[in-house]
């Protein structure tokens, strides 16, 4: 007895020619005289009718597969009494024991290895089989390569390409659709293989030994344990291990991918004949070749009839997604016909983890030098010749600008507002509201990154000569989902709705429309200055307004349909009609948001075929979490995660209209001098706060107005945020009379950013100037409690906070913080904390929105910028943003002006 398992037990035999046969020459496939294997039913079982059928499934699913990647069938009787298979004796020991008995497997061998076990999953999927228990028992080390064995619960696919079942398998090596009992194709032997490559170099499981249930869990939410796993093997086998299935690659992906890490080999013309060989440039690779006639060709990957096998497969064009088990496609990386992981996997000679330039470390040499630039492979009575281009081939990049069309993103959002209207635009003043309503709807104008407004429905928009009186031209012939027209009705009925929103936001937009206040305390149902015509509408100001144009692209001021009605429609704000590249696909409140494309958008369509975005109060962490377990390809990071990180090439940032500062409380105390307010400006090493705070995602600020506003954020605004400067600051310190040990309170607000954030200034201002500055928390985290602490009239020295303009306005950003008329109270609400004033500054702030003309606008508030700062009346530390971590996988994934993900233009490579 070589075994036992619950199906059955395997024997040693040996197989003798037939009684009265001895002259007979031996058939092919019968190993007279030599050593076989007989899997013999158990007697207990022989009479359960499912035990006889799973035995047959078992004896049909290993005839599909071909021989030299398991254990060849010699005979067998499923239908007798005790119903037995023969097959092939594989005098090797399993990979498991090797593992346990020698370590784990480095270098060549781990090479030869990956690539042996990697063509047997190859063949077998060809065979249309799924293994479903793939695991290091069940690697055979023969002397030819490894075979792969026990086919007991492996299945044939059905027409679809995959097959649904329970978890059956070995818990270690099961993928997540196993352990979900979700549909099981091909991938999950992907799966399996790449936790068998992290055993086989590690001598431990990718995803722990302890209890099952905890094993199950790390496989399902926590990324793999790649241990010493090096390059190029860790990138790939971290791909194959993507939690989900339609994101790994095929066999057939990893084995030419790996193929071509072998070694740059001889191009046709080689030692087979023809021109002559080229050099190549690292070892050459052995060639798999079992009894194939190896062909030679000289360009990207082709089908080659061998004497004795079936004409090959016609090329095809490559599916749009992942084919479940992949079927010959001799074309499918050529340019023309891009395939899904034509990016992704790089041929050849490149792999999206590795760096530097395309001369990369390959795989070591596989079984010996060959001379010919092909591996033929035998799979299903056909052959596939892979040709191994070098790095120098000459062939075009293998890149598809856009991407290709199907896939799902997956994301972490945090929940929507308990004060939210659901998913309507009408309040989507920020958060996951705001990035939903950017999907589901397309407005009049959008901001371009670089701060432009740029047209979208709005034909046209043109103020009179006060930019009082706004008429806006809409585009025709556009619909919302449910096929009704976007009309200039629909934009009136959508600022009405939003003015009618309870939280109170749209008043930052469009509070100067006449008779707004009107429609926000529901004493009219109707704007006075705002009014739909034929082909658009006009908006009429209580004052001039020459920016307001800039403000059109926000979410608030979207479209809704009339069956939207008021802003408390349930029905319609938890599944919007809107009119964007996404639609709604179902919205479960707390947990999640499914949209799907939408076929019909008036811009073209999006790329990617669903978008689903997971609700929790806790998002940021498990939106990291889930990124690094694959789970997610977008996860927005907080400042508490940009830290960790830094130097992660999967982040992505961008500066917005931010600003965290410093507010000096000028009425009293040591900030009443301009001076000490300087000392504490030149003092700031805002490189290391921003390092500190951001992981150095976001720019020190050099001045008040960001870069994202145009005509803003250059050197040369603000000589104390251009440089730190620790003996100017200590010469201004004391010239404000301002030595050593003075006592500066420093107020923070109640956010661990802004506790970290204040420790810092503190550090920096004590060892830099000297003072005793003191860190004090405020008591309330909301802002009206932090507002009065700052306000009252024994609130003297500094304070933290951030601030972000509405819209792509230098006015928008510096009123609301510097102007007289917004000084703060305690209950104001008004946010110019400083109690700073100047007339000039004031001035400029009243006439400049009445000035048409784009480039004085800009000049004048320059003029205000450079004002506040000569008397540094606020104190710029950083400008801030977004961060995220996107998957390397998609192109087109960006983020917009706000720091928002472009799902629109989203695509998997």
């Amino acid at each position: 007895m070589l075994g036992e398992g619950g199906q059955g037990s395997v024997f040693l035999g040996e197989e003798s020619p037939p009684p009265g046969d001895d002259d007979l020459p031996p058939e092919d496939d019968t190993p007279s005289g030599g050593r076989v294997a007989i899997k013999l039913l158990h007697a207990r079982l022989s009479g359960d009718a499912r035990a006889r059928a799973r035995f047959a499934a078992e004896l049909r699913v290993a005839q599909r597969v071909a021989a030299f990647c398991t254990a060849r069938i010699l005979d067998s009787d499923v239908e007798g009494d005790r119903p037995y298979i023969v097959s092939e004796y594989i005098d090797g020991p399993p990979l498991s024991r090797v593992l346990a008995d020698e370590g784990p497997r480095s270098g060549a061998d781990l090479d030869r290895l990956a690539i042996g076990t990697m063509t047997a999953l190859a063949a077998i999927h060809q065979a249309g089989v799924v293994h479903r228990d793939f695991k290091p028992h069940n690697v055979l080390l023969a002397p030819d390569g490894p075979r792969v064995i026990d086919f007991g619960i492996a299945r044939a696919l059905d027409a679809t390409g995959t097959l649904s079942s329970t978890a059956v398998g070995t818990p270690a090596y099961m993928a997540p659709e196993q352990i979900t009992g979700g549909p099981v194709g091909p991938q999950a032997d992907i799966f399996a293989w790449g936790a068998t490559m992290i055993y086989a170099a590690n001598g431990r499981p990718a995803f722990g030994q302890d209890s099952i249930p905890a094993v199950m869990h790390r496989i399902l939410n926590f990324p793999p344990d790649l241990g010493s796993l090096g390059e190029p093997l860790r990138g790939l086998v971290q791909a194959c291990l993507n939690k989900q299935a339609a994101h790994r690659p095929s066999s057939q992906q990893v084995l030419i991918h790996l193929l071509n890490l072998a070694g740059s080999l001889p191009q046709a013309g080689g030692a087979g004949g023809g021109t002559g060989p080229r050099a190549p440039e690292t070892e050459p690779a052995a060639i798999i070749n079992h009894g194939a006639e190896v062909v030679s060709t000289d360009t990207g990957i082709r089908l080659a009839s061998v004497p004795g096998a079936p004409p090959p497969v016609p090329p095809s064009p490559p599916p749009p997604a992942p084919a479940p088990f992949p079927q010959p496609q001799p074309n499918a990386w050529t340019p023309a016909t891009p395939g899904p992981y034509q990016q992704q996997w790089g041929l050849p000679g490149t792999w999206p983890n590795e760096t530097g330039g395309r001369k990369k470390r390959g795989i070591g040499v596989l079984a010996g030098a060959g001379s010919a630039a092909l591996v033929a492979l035998i799979v299903a009575g056909s052959v596939i010749a892979v040709q191994l281009l070098g790095d120098d081939d000459g062939a075009p990049e293998r890149d598809t600008p856009g991407g290709r069309t199907g896939g799902q993103l997956r994301m972490s959002l945090d929940s929507v507002s308990s004060d939210s209207t659901g998913l309507s635009p009408s309040n989507a003043g920020y958060g996951t509201e705001r990035i939903v309503a950017k999907q589901l709807y397309t407005g009049l104008v959008e901001t371009a990154p670089d701060g432009t407004v740029r047209n979208r429905l709005a034909t046209s928009i043109t103020p009179d000569s006060t930019c009082r009186s706004w008429k806006i031209e809409v585009r025709t012939g556009t619909k919302f989902t449910d096929g009704t027209p976007v009309t200039p009705e629909s934009f009136v009925r959508g600022w009405t709705r939003a003015a009618q929103a309870e939280n109170g936001l749209a008043s930052l937009l469009i509070g100067g429309v006449r008779g707004f206040q009107d429609v926000a305390s529901r004493k009219s149902s109707t704007m006075s200055g705002l009014r739909a015509y034929g082909s658009g509408f006009q908006v009429d100001l209580d004052g001039s307004d020459c920016e307001f144009g800039r403000r059109l692209g926000d979410p608030l001021l979207f479209p809704v349909p009339e069956s939207a009605g008021a802003p408390d429609n349930g029905a319609y704000n938890d599944q919007p009609v809107g009119n964007g590249p996404f639609r709604v696909e179902s919205y479960v409140k707390d947990r999640t948001v499914t949209l799907v494309r939408n076929d019909v958008w008036a811009f073209g369509k999006a790329k990617l075929d669903r978008v689903v975005i997971d609700l929790s109060s806790d998002a940021l962490i498990k939106g990291r979490t889930g990124f690094q377990g694959q789970l997610y390809q977008w996860a927005p990071l907080d400042s508490a995660n940009l830290g960790a990180s830094r130097g992660d090439r999967s982040m992505v940032s961008r500066t917005t209209t931010g600003l965290n500062y410093l507010v000096p409380l000028t009425a009293r105390g040591p900030m009443a001098s301009d001076k000490a307010r300087l000392a504490v400006s030149y003092a700031l090493d805002r490189a290391a706060l921003s390092s500190g705070l951001y992981g150095g995602a976001y720019p020190a600020a050099n001045g008040i107005v960001p870069p994202t506003i145009a005509g803003f954020g250059k050197p040369g605004t603000c000589a104390s945020c251009d440089r730190h400067d620790p003996a100017r600051a200590r010469a201004l310190a004391q010239e404000a009379k301002l030595g050593p040990g003075t006592t500066v309170p420093l107020y923070v607000r109640n956010t661990a950013t802004h506790k970290r954030w204040g420790e810092m200034v503190v550090a920096q201002l004590n060892r830099t100037l000297g003072w005793s500055v003191q860190l004090k928390p405020a008591g309330e985290l909301d802002l009206r409690g932090y507002a009065r602490e700052i306000t009252s009239k024994d609130a003297s020295g500094l304070a933290t906070f951030a601030w972000r303009a509405d819209y792509p306005s230098a006015h928008n950003l510096m009123r609301p913080l510097l102007a007289g008329d917004q000084a703060a109270t305690a209950d104001n609400g008004k946010t110019n904390f400083s109690g700073w004033r100047n007339a000039e500054f004031d001035r400029i702030m009243n006439e400049v929105l009445g000035m048409p003309d784009e480039a004085a606008r800009t000049s004048r508030l320059r003029e205000a910028e450079r004002i506040a700062l000569d008397q540094m009346a606020l104190i710029p530390v950083v400008f801030t943003g977004n961060a995220a971590l996107r998957s390397d996988k998609l192109v087109g994934l960006g983020m917009d002006y706000d720091g928002d993900p472009t799902l629109a233009t989203a695509a998997y490579k």
